[in-house]
């Protein structure tokens, strides 16, 4: 792997809200000389980036953390607290470093911006691990790049940086799919702090068992079926491993996430995640909160399609649709060519759907029945056959 290195330019330092570590910007304007410049390292992104673009498009890396550790005991290393996310054009300072202690500096990449980042336990946390800053019950966001530079030894009012980085390396180079099942849980609601969270237990300071939370286990199930299910998944486990068998660059691949109250219980919650692979990278997948709820998809043109004939040739103008128990609900004078979704329904089997067509007076010229069974999350489509 090619090493980049880099001459030492000067820079001006923006505060950040870390005690970690400070955020800077290139000037081209000399620091001043009788200014003392504390014990620190500078981590400039000109150094490792190499060929990976930073930018806004698709593929590119946005932001990155920086994290440094102390080697100086090579058998016992152990970890800074790592930067807050930072944009990939900026550069960062570690002041919390010991004279003449030996440190590495690591970074992780992502294809994240820095504002859509947080650590994990906040800001000031010093945690290497992102969250979305708007879904921090999702997981963990995995980096899509990382590297190393060479280690340095700090020096007494001295700002060190490393002299040579690794480029950017991609963390997988295969082409794959993630789905993270617990980034449906994000939006469940409209008032917030009432989105549904992971089942935890618990024991209150009496010592009794408290359990917290709505979601037990999800299963992820492909529309694909060269793709296998991942069944019996823990709420508060890491998101699995992504698909990479049988993922094919430029493809759409959609899951649905069934969420279950109880492991092993009936699905209570559903929801459906899409993604579009590319090729060299692992994609992740955008899925839909989970919802209780399903609907149904009703169109009295496929069922006369299906049976051979037309909306005109059997002179059908508009139809109605009646679901019948347990929905009981009801759609007037539809236009024959146009499909109807029925949307939130109770899940369960439905098997007294009607479609009536009439012709532009209003009689009845063909009738349809119609089964369907709802699934929480899902949009279903009816099993519909002409009444001779």
């Amino acid at each position: 792997m090619r090493r980049r290195t880099l001459a030492l330019v000067p820079l001006v330092a923006l505060a950040l809200a870390s005690t970690a570590c400070d955020e800077t910007s290139d000037t081209d304007t000399d620091l001043e000389t009788t200014t003392t410049l504390p014990t620190s390292i500078l981590v400039d992104p000109s150094l490792f980036m190499g060929d990976v673009p930073c930018s806004a498009a698709s593929g590119a890396m946005q932001s990155y953390v920086a994290t440094v550790l102390d080697v100086t005991d090579a058998s016992a290393p152990f970890p800074l607290p790592s930067s807050p996310p930072v944009t990939c054009t900026a550069s960062v300072i570690f002041r919390q470093v010991l004279v003449n202690h030996v440190y590495r500096v690591q970074i992780d990449g992502y294809d994240v911006p820095a504002a859509e980042l947080v650590p994990v336990g906040g800001t000031s946390s010093g945690s290497r691990s992102m969250v979305r800053r708007a879904a921090p019950n999702a997981g963990n966001v995995t980096p899509l790049w990382s590297t190393f530079c060479e280690d340095l030894t700090a020096q007494q009012n001295v700002r060190s940086t490393p002299k040579t980085c690794e480029e950017l390396a991609p963390l997988s180079t295969e082409t794959g799919v993630l789905v993270e099942p617990r980034s449906t849980l994000a939006g469940t609601s409209a008032i917030p702090g009432l989105e549904l969270t992971c089942k935890q237990s618990s024991v209150d300071p009496q010592g009794n068992p408290v359990i917290t939370g709505d979601v037990a286990s999800f299963d992820v199930r492909p529309a694909d079926p060269a793709l296998a299910p991942l069944v019996n998944l823990p709420c508060t486990s890491p998101a699995p491993a992504p698909y990479t068998q049988n993922i094919e660059p430029g493809q759409s691949y959609t899951f649905r996430v069934e969420a279950r109250a109880a492991a092993g219980g009936p699905v209570t919650w559903g929801a459906s995640c899409t993604a579009i692979a590319v090729k060299g990278l692992v994609t992740h997948a955008l899925c839909d909160p989970l919802s209780k709820d399903g609907a149904l998809d009703l169109s009295l043109a496929d069922v006369l399609a299906a049976a051979g004939t037309s909306c005109a040739k059997e002179n059908v103008a508009t139809y109605d649709a009646v679901l019948g128990a347990p929905g009981d609900l009801e759609a007037d004078a539809i236009d024959c060519d146009k499909p109807i979704r029925f949307t939130p329904l109770e899940p369960g089997a439905y098997t007294n759907i009607e479609l009536i067509g009439r012709d532009a007076a209003g009689a009845v010229a063909v009738t349809a029945t119609c089964t369907a069974e709802i699934a929480p999350g899902a949009v279903s489509t009816a099993t519909c056959a002409l009444v001779p």
